[in-house]
């Protein structure tokens, strides 16, 4: 069995380059899946007792919830940062916390004291509160807010375009989210970072200011590789006339696309998330120090671009199905996405995509489970789930009210049709078997060892 497990250590990690403090500056309470409003409100609050920083609010939701910018320093270069458009990507919003409570802390008086006359930064932190709530990318209209920077039919995209006219920035920082199966490169490590300077015509020329985006991020990613080496890819750079990127670009602003992506073992995206901060830092001081314009072009195109669907949450390798028709070995792919995932792909699998966990079954059979009738109120707590799958059950009928489910393990109706060999789509319930004997449990994309 493969199974890919990176050092908890990775968290320690410094660098020579930038101080130690701006990679521990995590505020507490945004280790988790989903921020809100509420969750940044005092953080917000906070930054906002410092005399360098000015909070506002510019406007509202579209369901009433405030739109906010912080702005620091009072030089003539502008950076505009904003995050949080998709209201489920959450890990920049969380980054720019850490970021504004390095900016204020007393000991980093000095450093700041060094670009405030130089730069003027203005964050926006969250675009999307409404869509933040209910963790869904659009906002209450049902709109996709970084499709809307041409019609501006939104009150949150009206409301982004019009900070951006009137602050003018030089740099804007489009800060989002990836899925979690983008590949660095064909067969690459997980796209923890992807960056982007995104094209402001169909024919995607680089002019001084698109060439000089792309300078600067060749200059970050050296930050990058040496943080999380391998896990950086490059966005995909087809036009998107509706995109707020893409639009400023057209406007004559180097336009940085960081989109955060996932890292094994790391749920909650805590590593991109750290990452992202010590970027924002390194920002500020390369342009204060001018030194990003040392960086070449050509390192930017270095960087490999992303691959879609490069990674599964669960890859099973060459297992062997015993059918009526004959046996064969096949790949089984499962993404842990929705309550009850279901087998996202068979085949030829392990030759273009990798697993976070992968497990070699070219010694094992697939089988099916059988049905546990429900005739009476069940607790599953994670012991009786698994003496239940030892027992050969990997799916409940009866009433499905009785049953409780007190584990992180998904459960199963056996309303679906459990064929006896895999089927697409079909429910990621069943057992991997070795001499007759169920050695291996599936339920979603967690694999639970039976011995």
């Amino acid at each position: 069995m493969r199974l890919y497990v990176l050092a908890a250590a990775f968290l320690a990690l410094s660098t020579s380059t930038l101080a130690n403090t701006i990679e521990d500056t995590a505020v507490a309470g945004l280790d988790k899946p989903a921020i809100y409003y509420a969750d940044i409100e005092p953080h917000l609050k906070s930054a906002a007792k410092h005399p360098s920083v000015t909070l506002k609010q510019i406007g509202t939701s579209f369901q009433g919830q405030a739109l906010n910018s912080l702005k620091i320093g009072t030089g003539p270069i502008k950076v505009m940062m904003w995050s949080q458009m998709h209201g489920d990507e959450n890990t920049a919003t969380a980054a720019l916390m850490d970021f504004l409570s390095f900016i204020t802390a007393d000991e980093n008086a000095q450093w700041l004291e060094k670009w405030q006359h130089k730069i003027t930064l203005l964050i926006i932190p969250m675009v999307n509160p409404d869509g933040a709530a209910v963790q869904t990318r659009h906002n209450a209209q049902g709109i996709d807010l970084n499709r809307d920077a041409k019609a501006l039919r939104t009150k949150e995209g009206q409301i982004l375009m019009a900070a951006a006219n009137e602050f003018k920035p030089d740099f804007g920082f489009n800060l989002h989210d990836q899925n979690a199966y983008y590949g660095a490169g064909k067969m690459g490590e997980q796209a923890t970072i992807s960056v982007l300077a995104p094209a402001y015509n169909e024919a995607r020329e680089v002019n001084k200011i698109r060439g000089e985006a792309m300078q600067f991020i060749a200059h970050l990613a050296k930050t990058v590789e040496t943080m999380i080496p391998g896990h950086l890819g490059k966005y995909n750079d087809s036009y998107s006339y509706r995109s707020f990127g893409d639009t400023f670009s057209e406007k004559g602003i180097r336009t940085i696309l960081i989109e955060s992506g996932a890292y094994p073992n790391d749920p909650n995206r805590q590593i991109a998330r750290k990452v992202n901060r010590v970027l924002y830092k390194k920002t500020i001081d390369s342009i204060t120090s001018q030194e990003w314009k040392s960086a070449k072009i050509a390192q930017y195109h270095a960087i490999p671009f992303n691959t879609k669907d490069n990674w599964v949450d669960l890859l099973i390798d060459d297992v062997t199905v015993k059918s009526e028709l004959g046996d064969y070995q096949i790949d089984i792919a499962i993404n842990n996405k929705g309550q009850s995932p279901i087998i996202k792909e068979l085949g030829d699998i392990s030759s273009i995509r990798q697993g976070y966990t992968s497990l070699d079954a070219s010694n094992l059979n697939f089988r099916t489970g059988n049905s546990f009738v429900l005739n009476e109120s069940l607790t599953l707590t994670e012991n009786k789930y698994k003496e239940l799958l030892i027992q050969g059950y990997s799916c409940f009928s009866g009433d499905i009210n009785m049953l409780e489910n007190s584990t992180n393990w998904p459960v199963y109706t056996c309303k679906s049709v459990f064929t006896s060999i895999p089927s697409l789509h079909a429910p990621a319930a069943f057992f991997l078997q070795a001499n007759g004997k169920n050695k291996y449990a599936v339920l979603g994309a967690e694999l639970i060892n039976l011995d």
